[in-house]
């Protein structure tokens, strides 16, 4: 039997029991709250998949698109953005690939026309409304929507604008008594100038094959003067044996080829093996764009190098009709939302905030020296470099608007770096080039 002092105890010790665990299960209501703020504050936390073409995040372009996106996340601590950066030719590969497995980033860097016309025909980035832009809060500048838009729909940002220049050593040209060349009979002698001197005169990057096609596009134009003909052309309202400029145009770039303006080699060497050539002073010259103006105030390249660099217009050609002014420019690069993206919402917020006036123009001036599609300020510091370039935009008398081989579809783009590819090569002749081209523009109609 047990004791009436024992189940006293008994009782005592089971009401503590409870009421402790009570104590604890409850406390005053603050330990679930918790819990519950805690499951409600994990399940707003997102992670973005960014993927751009900009793999030095330490320095120029990539350094300030890292900026931005980490002021973001300082922001918005509950969003996560992942980069994953390839350059050049790389990204579109991929991106054709995520493209094809419908694979779910989120914000993704795109070319505009041709490449960006696959995309949207694949339904794989999503369609912007025009006028959530079109404010003084993002600056866009007027047309810059062009390479962006189909049917009237736009489904990318600008990013850039993109003008192509020759970049060129002044030590290299200085010490071996060599003027900078204006005209194509003067850029034509300084290769011959240079090559005596075991110099190389122009660091090409053939091996990615759309550069040759622009430089074509910028012949042409000299050539003629107008810089909307070979557009034209592309779009069927011309053929390209119809004007003369277009073969006058092939045949110069073949004695630029035959001169030895370009390293030995240079159909193999892809993008950073040709800058690299200019940076470490084995090349005279590169012809490359604006979107490279970082290399004046990036410091893993040498002091020496940063101090002798200076850009030039692309020559004019003798008797041609074309000014040293007229300027191939466009919008190239761009910003895109993908419609596979699991965050949509989230995403576009980051997109919204990367592209405005107060982050993308002046982070990308100030520093990767980029030219932006957007309105932005000098600072009053820039090298003397990058104030030239803003010159020769803002002195341009004309531009296309547009790059050749983006305007036309993605088959007419492949088609056609295929075509310079041989013709760079010796394979075929100017006058094979020019009936092959009307060829392709031919089929991309049909």
């Amino acid at each position: 039997m047990i004791r009436r002092a024992t189940v006293k105890l008994l009782l005592t010790t089971l009401v503590m029991v409870i009421l402790l665990a009570a104590c604890g299960s409850n406390d005053n209501g603050n330990s679930g709250s918790n819990s519950a703020t805690d499951s409600a504050e994990q399940a707003k936390k997102v992670t973005l998949r960014f993927f751009s073409n900009l793999p030095d995040r330490k320095t120029g372009q990539g350094l300030a698109e890292q900026t931005i996106i980490d002021n973001f996340m300082k922001e918005n601590p509950n969003v996560k953005i992942e980069v994953e950066a390839l350059g050049g030719e790389a990204q579109g590969n991929k991106l054709r690939t995520y493209m094809a497995s419908n694979e779910p980033i989120d914000i993704t860097m795109v070319t505009g026309g041709a490449n960006l016309d696959t995309l949207r025909q694949a339904g794989y980035v999503k369609e912007l409304n025009p006028a959530d832009y079109s404010g003084d809060e993002f600056g866009f500048l007027p047309g810059s929507f062009q390479n962006f838009t189909f049917d009237g729909k736009l489904y990318a940002l600008p990013r850039n604008s993109d003008f192509e220049i020759i970049y060129y050593n002044k030590k290299l040209f200085e010490d071996n008594g060599i003027q900078v060349p204006t005209t194509i009979d003067e850029l034509i002698a300084s290769a011959k100038e240079f090559r005596a001197k075991g110099i190389i005169p122009m660091s090409m990057f053939g091996k990615d094959l759309w550069n040759l096609g622009e430089m074509y596009q910028n012949i042409v134009a000299r050539v003629s003067g107008d810089q909307q003909a070979i557009l034209d052309a592309v779009e069927g309202k011309l053929s390209f044996k119809d004007d003369p400029a277009f073969l006058e145009g092939a045949k110069i770039f073949k004695q630029l080829v035959d001169a030895g303006l370009f390293q030995d080699g240079f159909m193999t060497a892809d993008y950073g093996m040709s800058q690299n050539l200019f940076t470490q002073g084995r090349a005279a010259m590169w012809y490359s764009g604006s979107w490279e103006a970082g290399m004046a105030t990036n410091n893993d390249l040498s002091e020496e190098f940063r101090a002798n660099l200076n850009v030039a217009s692309f020559p004019v050609v003798e008797g041609g009709k074309g000014k040293a002014t007229d300027l191939q420019a466009w919008n190239g690069g761009g910003l895109a939302l993908v419609a596979a993206s699991k965050h949509p919402e989230e995403a576009k917020k980051f997109f919204d905030y990367m592209m405005s006036a107060q982050q993308w123009p002046k982070y990308g001036w100030e520093l990767g020296g980029l030219f932006p599609a957007q309105k932005f300020e000098l600072t009053g510091d820039e090298p003397e470099v990058q104030r030239k370039m803003n010159d020769m935009l803002g002195n341009a008398t004309s531009t296309p608007g547009s790059s050749w081989i983006d305007h036309g579809t993605a088959a007419f783009k492949d088609d056609t770096n295929n075509l310079f590819g041989a013709f760079a090569s010796g394979s075929i002749t100017p006058e094979q080039l020019i009936d092959k081209l009307q060829e392709v523009s031919e089929k991309q109609r049909k």
